[in-house]
């Protein structure tokens, strides 16, 4: 292949710019719009980029939709105060946060989340707020995690909690499996579907249809609870 018919890591179209991640696991090319709207393409590890950039064309109305959906989702991020009153998502309910003393940092009780006055008007409410999503998360996923490795009969080496920035899980080396702290803010049913779809990367690493097969095979209605994910993420707090 000559150099002119390789892939830059970085592809620039008109008006759209993709990131450009080669595999040589792939057989095929995908596209992916990322939770901040930014654009990963996928490709074979070899893919000649005429063949790319022509396939990437054809499928620039299926881009410029599902940015313009984005843009949609992402203006409705909500601010948050670390005040009584102000609302936070904690599995899919939203609970009231109450500014109290009986609490050295943040607790759950009587159906408030309850900070302390001191952590409340410290210098960084937000790492103290998420550092209790964090704690919550190794309490409950762990257990929740197992149920779903024995459906699917995938393992990962280990469970890791922090800040994905705008992704909701990932693979590391080893088959570490990271997942956003900010999943805490989502109901069961959809947080079940992160778990499922990320160990499904276990055996399908891409997209592909076997990819959703994978997915299907424990979770029937995933496309529903997919869908949910996206509606709802854009309204969760990030921190």
């Amino acid at each position: 292949m000559s150099a002119a018919d390789s892939l830059p890591d970085q592809l620039r179209l008109d008006d759209l710019t993709f990131r450009v991640l080669r595999s040589p696991k792939r057989s095929t090319v995908g596209i992916t719009v990322e939770r901040d709207g930014s654009l990963l393409l996928r490709v074979p590890e070899h893919a000649p980029r005429p063949h790319v950039e022509a396939w990437v064309r054809r499928k620039r109305p299926w881009v410029l939709d599902k940015l313009a959906k984005k843009d949609l989702l992402l203006a409705r991020q909500p601010d948050r105060s670390f005040v009584s009153g102000e609302g936070f998502d904690y599995l899919g309910r939203r609970y009231r946060l109450k500014i109290a003393d009986d609490v050295e940092s943040v607790h759950f009780a009587g159906g408030r989340i309850r900070m302390n006055p001191s952590v409340a008007q410290g210098p960084d409410p937000a790492a103290a707020l998420i550092g209790w999503y964090t704690g919550r998360a190794h309490r409950r996923l762990p257990r929740r995690l197992r149920s779903w490795q024995e459906a699917t009969g995938l393992h990962p080496g280990s469970l890791h909690v922090r800040d994905l920035g705008y992704r909701w899980g990932s693979l590391g080396k080893n088959r570490r499996l990271n997942l956003h702290w900010a999943i805490m803010q989502l109901p069961l049913t959809v947080i079940d579907y992160v778990l499922v779809h990320e160990l499904a990367h276990l055996a399908v690493a891409d997209h592909s249809p076997a990819f959703w097969d994978q997915v299907r095979a424990v979770v029937p209605d995933y496309e529903k609870r997919k869908e949910r994910l996206a509606v709802l993420g854009a309204q969760l707090w990030l921190g």
